[in-house]
């Protein structure tokens, strides 16, 4: 697996990309390339959309 700071900066590049049909042909491209990288990749992905939560005291 490549340096997880490259997989980031790929899925940034991709997430940029403004035409949807576009976004999905480079993910598609992206998995068939990266197919060892895709869970580190959804991971990633996932720990963006719920950060985590401060805790409580």
């Amino acid at each position: 697996m490549r340096d997880p700071a490259l997989v980031e900066e790929d899925l940034i590049e991709i997430a940029s990309i403004a035409d949807d049909l576009t976004k999905f042909e480079r993910i598609v491209t992206w998995c068939t390339i990266h197919p060892d990288e895709v869970p580190f990749a959804l991971k990633i992905l996932m720990n963006r959309s719920h950060p985590p939560k401060p805790p409580q005291d």
